[in-house]
């Protein structure tokens, strides 16, 4: 455990990793960055948390598999005392230490970023380029605290009003970034397994990391959780996850591609493309939510819903770990009602379960 001096405007970087070649490499990386300035290093969590309250770094990038006690222990312990931006540093994009990622992303880290191939050529610059812009967009992010908590979300939540009567909703659109795995969980873990409607989802997830996150959130709802095909159909109670590198768009019928096209602003795949194709499809019948993440994308295809009558939802600034897109649907009046997560999906239960009697009743 070290410490190092350092002064001025320059972003405060705590370097956590048990490799001794690992923190070289990373000191190597970014020392001569005049806006970076690493003030310390650790190679367990332990050492990381008590680092994280005696030097208040801006930002930590941390390995998740630590002998003693692992990143993901350290996220929890670090956002509970005080929010700190966190970058998890991952071995693999794929397998256990991809889904234990996901947890560390869920814990309360900000962002996700695989460790480069060192013997690969080009590999140290393109990683060190893409390292520096993640730490300073994290350091430029107010993120929330995580305290630890003896009452489940699900039960602090205030029900709201049951809107859209008399509508049949025919599918869920769901953007969603920074903080969104934790949002996703805490929908998708308090919606039934008999959910009467698809819902696709589109996740800004760093390159290589969407199948680990789809792995981990199998675990974490009683749902069918699967990354979307090129031609695909969307089916009642299955979630289609957004795959790399492609926009995700909805037809009538419940078709559904996943095309190479251009990005919508900066964004493959992107939530505004994404909502405002069910908008197209679906009109009045379909429902949109945008939940946390830095910017602005979905906004546009959240008013589109909005415009075609369909119904729209919010994350709340209180559950957010970052309250951008939603901060920036509510200003633009693309969101019919501001929410948690998990009042979110009991107010869609409620929903579906109107639908059902209303259906039950044109039976009798």
């Amino acid at each position: 455990m070290t410490s190092h001096a350092g002064t001025g405007d320059a972003v405060r970087l705590l370097i956590v990793d048990d490799s001794p070649s690992i923190r070289a490499v990373l000191r190597a990386m970014l020392e001569t960055d005049e806006g970076i300035r690493i003030v310390g290093e650790a190679q367990t969590g332990f050492d990381a948390v008590e680092l994280a309250r005696t030097l208040r770094p801006g930002v930590i990038l941390m390995d998740v598999q630590m002998p003693e006690m692992d990143g993901i222990e350290a996220t929890r312990r670090i956002m509970a005392m005080g929010a700190v931006p966190i970058i998890a540093f991952s071995a693999f994009t794929w397998g256990g230490e991809a889904k234990a990622s996901i947890e560390m992303l869920a814990a309360g880290a900000l962002d996700v970023m695989a460790k480069p191939d060192i013997a690969a050529a080009g590999a140290l610059q393109e990683c060190s380029r893409t390292l520096r812009k993640k730490i300073r967009i994290a350091s430029r992010v107010a993120v929330v605290r995580h305290p630890h908590s003896s009452v489940p979300l699900s039960r602090m939540q205030v029900e709201p009003a049951v809107p859209g009567a008399g509508t049949q909703f025919e599918v869920v659109g769901i953007g969603a970034s920074t903080g969104g795995p934790t949002a996703l969980r805490e929908l998708f873990s308090g919606l039934p397994a008999d959910f009467p409607l698809p819902i696709l989802v589109v996740q800004h997830i760093t390159q290589g990391f969407t199948a680990g996150f789809v792995e981990w959130l199998r675990q974490n709802t009683p749902l069918h959780v699967r990354i979307a095909c090129a031609e695909d159909r969307a089916t009642p109670g299955t979630i289609l996850i957004a795959p790399e590198g492609r926009q995700l768009e909805m037809f009538p019928g419940g078709a559904v591609l996943a095309t190479s096209r251009k990005p919508c602003g900066v964004h493959l795949p992107s939530a505004d493309t994404l909502l405002s194709s069910i908008a197209s499809a679906y009109g009045r019948k379909c429902i949109g939510a945008l939940l946390t993440g830095m910017g602005s994308d979905g906004v546009e295809g959240l008013l589109d819903i909005r415009r075609a009558g369909g119904f729209t939802l919010a994350q709340d600034e209180e559950t957010c770990v970052v309250f951008g897109m939603p901060r920036e649907a509510v200003r633009r009046g693309a969101a019919d009602q501001v929410m948690a997560p998990a009042s979110m999906a009991g107010l869609l239960r409620r929903m579906v379960e109107q639908r059902a009697s209303r259906k039950a009743v044109r039976r009798v």
